[in-house]
């Protein structure tokens, strides 16, 4: 029966019930370890027997314990024995001996009075031996299938995560990604944000989604010590009151066992992988923690090969120095302003502004290129805080920068204008010795012209009015 079928449950039945029926045993229960306990595997007899029993008490647990073999000729003597079915007089318990672990224990009882012998014994021990060995083939089998299932699944879940390279959307995918490998209950995925060095929880799964944003501080529950221990932290039985504080309120579960992996690459964490799993019985296997170290590597492979696209990406259209649009972006984008404008109609508008800072080679040759380098730093941020989110900003090449104004007029581009030459008027740098060091910057308006609206006219009239700011004496801002 064990060969053709292996240790399921009807095969445990079908053992136990071989014993009852050619041997006369009337009593009889099969108890298998599940990492925590032991669960009933079988029984024959008994008119109620227990699901679960505690491996600290009973015969039953002592010779779990200990992985001797037992006869009990009366248990009433027994110190241990736990009262069960009445009327029980004698008792084998047999375990089953796995490689220097016991797998379970088969155990049989009698009502009268040497109702078990010796040679009950020795045959207890042979059917034991036989389960014992049908155990061992049957957890070899399913192990080889689970490392099967789980390395073909970790290659799945790295040539899906390497071929994204938007950050956001990586996380996102991390999620689902994560639970086809690991079953699990909950996932989260926390990402490190570069522009303030804080860990911030980017996607979710099993979690209230208000989690999304959460701030996880190194140390703080399972997600915060793969942070701060920068290795495979697992937890069982992780009560709520240990819950990173950022995510208790989120969490749906009292207790979990849960995982937390972190992301490193180049020594520098750049997130963390935390799965959890609400059955605290339900113990991550050991081809499973194997799988999670490899997991950490293929996703912090990933996210670094992200960011670097988007480094990558953004360096494609942008000033390396001011952070703004570059001349190539600047071009494509008002390409497409225009094509807006001309879908509008009569109503639209379009501005635009031209900024040149005033006399920048002779403040160069005087102060430095690192200074000049400061300026035009300078004048890149004042002009993000001051325009629109929807307005197109950028460098056009060396200390020109010029700005297209969706549906803006003329007066309005003009005073949006004069607030950023007031503005760098204003502020500062600091020259090589220390001292602050201030430049002035003209600017020319101009809003296109419904007759010719091609970008050559939009922003040769824009260059007419600084033309005129430069001729008029710097520092101010003209209207074309």
């Amino acid at each position: 029966l064990l060969a053709e079928q292996g240790p399921v449950p009807a095969a445990l039945d079908a053992v136990l019930g071989e014993l009852e029926e050619r041997m006369g045993y009337r009593f009889l229960t099969l108890y298998l370890a599940d990492g925590v306990g032991l669960r009933l595997g079988a029984q024959r007899g008994y008119s109620a027997v227990p699901e679960r029993l505690d491996p600290g008490r009973g015969v039953i647990g002592r010779v779990y314990r200990t992985g001797l073999v037992e006869l009990v000729l009366d248990v009433h003597s027994d110190p241990d024995y736990v009262p069960g079915e009445e009327g029980i007089v004698t008792e084998i318990a047999a375990p089953l001996l796995g490689d220097d672990v016991t797998l379970g224990v088969l155990n049989i009882e009698a009502v009268r009075p040497g109702g078990l012998t010796p040679n009950d014994l020795r045959l207890a021990r042979a059917i034991a031996d036989r389960l014992s060995s049908a155990l061992r083939r049957s957890q070899a089998e399913e192990a080889l299938r689970d490392r099967v299932r789980l390395f073909t699944a970790l290659a799945e879940f790295a040539a899906a995560v390497n071929a994204i390279r938007e950050p956001q959307r990586l996380a996102a995918a991390l999620v689902d990604a994560v639970g086809a490998v690991v079953p699990s209950d909950t996932v989260v995925i926390t990402t490190l944000d570069r522009s303030d060095g804080q860990y911030r929880v980017s996607a979710v799964r099993g979690l209230a989604p208000g989690a999304v944003g959460a701030i996880i501080a190194p140390g703080d529950g399972t997600t915060g010590r793969a942070i701060s221990e920068r290795t495979v932290v697992f937890t069982d039985h992780h009560p709520r009151a240990e819950y990173a504080s950022a995510l208790r309120d989120y969490m749906h579960y009292e207790s979990i066992r849960a995982v937390g992996v972190p992301l490193i690459h180049e020594d520098t964490v750049l997130g963390v992988i935390s799965v959890a799993r609400a059955d605290t019985d339900a113990t991550f296997t050991q081809a499973e923690r194997e799988v999670f170290a490899l997991l950490g590597s293929h996703a912090a492979l990933a996210l670094a090969n992200a960011y670097l696209a988007e480094e990558v990406s953004a360096l494609a259209i942008h000033d390396g120095l001011t952070g703004l649009y570059n001349r190539r972006h600047f071009d494509a984008a008002l390409d497409l302003a225009l094509a807006r404008f001309k879908r509008r109609g009569p109503t639209a508008n379009l501005a635009a502004i031209i900024f040149d800072l005033d006399h920048f080679g002779d403040f160069n040759r005087c102060h430095g290129h690192l200074a000049g380098d400061a300026v035009l730093r300078l004048f890149g941020e004042i002009l993000r805080e001051r325009l629109r989110a929807a307005d197109v900003v950028a460098r056009y090449g060396g200390e020109e920068f010029v700005a297209i104004l969706d549906d803006c007029g003329l007066p309005e581009a003009v005073r949006m204008a004069d607030e950023v030459r007031r503005e760098f008027e204003a502020r500062t740098v600091p020259g090589a010795a220390g001292q602050p060091l201030r430049a002035t910057v003209s600017a020319g308006c101009a809003v296109i012209d419904p007759a010719i609206p091609t970008k050559e006219a939009l922003l040769g009239r824009a260059d007419a009015g600084l033309f005129m700011a430069k001729r008029a004496g710097r520092n101010q801002v003209v209207a074309a």
